[in-house]
Formats: C-alpha cells, sequence, structure tokens
C-alpha cells in the first residue's frame, strides 16, 4: 500500500467512525446510507489485502534467512571436510574449489551461495568413498540436498510473491477507485441535504479532510542482535549502498550510513526507494552483507544476527 493510499485509507477511517455515531441521521439522508454500506465492505477489502502483504513479506524473509543461516553453517563443515581430504590428496585444483569459510558465504550473493554450496555438495558426492571417515555418507549427503533445495525454492518464491504483490497492487487501485467513488455519491447527498442537518453536514466535511499524518513515518527501521544470546550489538555500523546507476548519479555514492544506539537499533526516516546492498560492521563480530528492497510508502523491517569472530 503507497502512502497516499494510507493517507486515505486513514480519511475513510475517519468518515467511518463520524457516520457511525451519527447513524440514525446518516440513515435520514437519501442515497447517502447505501454508499456509506458499499464503503464498508470496500474498507474492508482494503485493510484484508493491507494486512495480507505485511505477513506474507515477514514471513518470506524470515524463512529464508533461517535457511540460510542452516546452509552455510552444513556447507563449511563440508567445505572442511573435503578440504582435508583435497590437501592430504594434495589435489589443489579440488582444494581451491571447495575451500570457503563463514565469512566468506554470508558476503555473497544469495544466488551464487547457492552455486558454491552445490559446488561443495557435488565435490563431496565425487570424493564420497574417500570422505566415509569423516562421516559424510550418502544419508549425510541426502540431507545436504535437501537443505540446498530447499534454500533454492526459497529463493525461487519472491518471484511468486512479487506476482502476487503486482495482482494486490491492482486491487488495490479498483478498490481504491470504488471507495472514492461512493465518497463522491455521500458527499452530494450530505450536501443536498445541508440546510436539513447543518450540524452533521459540517461535521462529516471534517471527517472527510485528507491528514497526511505521514510525516513521522519511518522508511526503514534497523537492528543488530548477537548471535548467540539475541543481545543488543550496540554501535554497529549499517552501510546501505544503492544498486541503482540513477539513485547513485543523483545522490554522489547512493550510501546511508547508521549505527546501532545502546538499544541495538536505528531508524531511517526517509530512503531512496530500490534495491541496496547493506554491509553489517562492528569490532570483534563477523562482517556481514545482506540485500534489501525499501519499496515507497512502506517500513521495512531489518534485523540482522552478528557472529563473535
Amino acid at each position: 500500500m503507497t502512502t497516499n493510499q494510507k493517507i486515505k485509507l486513514r480519511m475513510y477511517l475517519g468518515t467511518r467512525n463520524f457516520v457511525s455515531q451519527n447513524e440514525a441521521t446518516a440513515k435520514a439522508i437519501p442515497k447517502f446510507a447505501a454508499s456509506y454500506a458499499n464503503l464498508l465492505s470496500t474498507i474492508e477489502e482494503i485493510q484484508l489485502i493491507g494486512e495480507a502483504q505485511g505477513i506474507n513479506k515477514t514471513g518470506l524473509t524470515l524463512d529464508k534467512n533461517k535457511l540460510k543461516k542452516n546452509l552455510i553453517s552444513l556447507a563449511v563443515k563440508y567445505s572442511n571436510k573435503v578440504a582435508i581430504f583435497a590437501k592430504l590428496a594434495q589435489n589443489d585444483t579440488l582444494l581451491k574449489e571447495v575451500k570457503f569459510n563463514e565469512s566468506e558465504l554470508n558476503r555473497i550473493s544469495e544466488v551464487t551461495l547457492r552455486d558454491r554450496v552445490k559446488i561443495i555438495y557435488d565435490k563431496a558426492e565425487a570424493n564420497l568413498g574417500n570422505l566415509a571417515e569423516q562421516g559424510l555418507t550418502p544419508d549425510t549427503q541426502k540431507k545436504f540436498l535437501e537443505l540446498i533445495t530447499a534454500f533454492n525454492n526459497a529463493l525461487e518464491t519472491p518471484r511468486t510473491g512479487i506476482t502476487e504483490k503486482s495482482k494486490a497492487t491492482q486491487k488495490l487501485l479498483v478498490l481504491f477507485d470504488k471507495a472514492d467513488a461512493e465518497i463522491e455519491i455521500m458527499d452530494m447527498a450530505a450536501s443536498s441535504a445541508k440546510d436539513e442537518y447543518p450540524d452533521f453536514f459540517n461535521a462529516y466535511k471534517t471527517s472527510r479532510k485528507l491528514v497526511d499524518s505521514n510525516s513521522g513515518t519511518l522508511a526503514l527501521r534497523a537492528a543488530a542482535r548477537e548471535l548467540t544470546n539475541g543481545e543488543p550489538v550496540v554501535g554497529a555500523t549499517f552501510i546501505f549502498k544503492h544498486e541503482s546507476p540513477k539513485a547513485l548519479a543523483s545522490s554522489g555514492n547512493g550510501e546511508v550510513v547508521k549505527k546501532t544506539s545502546k538499544k541495538g537499533n536505528f531508524h531511517v526516516k526517509s530512503m531512496t526507494a530500490g534495491n541496496y546492498k547493506v554491509v553489517i560492521s562492528k569490532k570483534g563480530y563477523k562482517e556481514k552483507e545482506v540485500s534489501v528492497t525499501v519499496t515507497e510508502g512502506e517500513r521495512l523491517e531489518l534485523m540482522v544476527e552478528l557472529e563473535k569472530v
């Protein structure tokens, strides 16, 4: 839902609250009550779509981040085991192909991570007979592949999410147009009855005003927590780098730099919409890189877990 749509929705809700408190008068005005009933059902549909958008976005992010964390942890274990075999076998090519640490895997993009982890899996599969003494078996390979597949599916899911979001966006446009049409009829009906109900008419006009109370809304709220215990990480630096060349050209280097407060968080009131690479660093912790998307009119919630060195 865009900022303007949220402002309109607040106006609809304000009008609804006023009319519900003056229902007897509203019912006495010809054509007013019918359009008001239609407005109520439209408001309900708008709110349902808005709630679904928020829930789906959060759920997809949490699921993917959890899978990514588990995949990296397992991939590092596999990497070390295959690297030991390569080292003992003096196979420098294999060693170079599979040797990755956790920090390296955290910094690369999610698509590259999937590909790198699949290479580790493939090399383990090709040398499974020599890795049995290190505990790698067909059963462990099966579990590793299942986790890779789950992560890959999580990468594909946002494409579905984008499609669903597009449908929801189009549906919202239709619903807001419908609500505006009902409001227009209510306006005309109230105006036609202003001589009979002057107090109702004047109060109704007040409830109909668009109030942009979004001056205090946030574009982004971010927090850093320690991986092992969930405690806030104070003074962690977040560097947001916009990926769009146009944004870079218009804003210099396209960077937003913030540090977490004593509570381990911070907020940004205004950010250019688009995709950002975010590098999070703090002395004594492993550097982390994530990708986020800032959408106009929506607040992004970003929480990262930092691991001590």
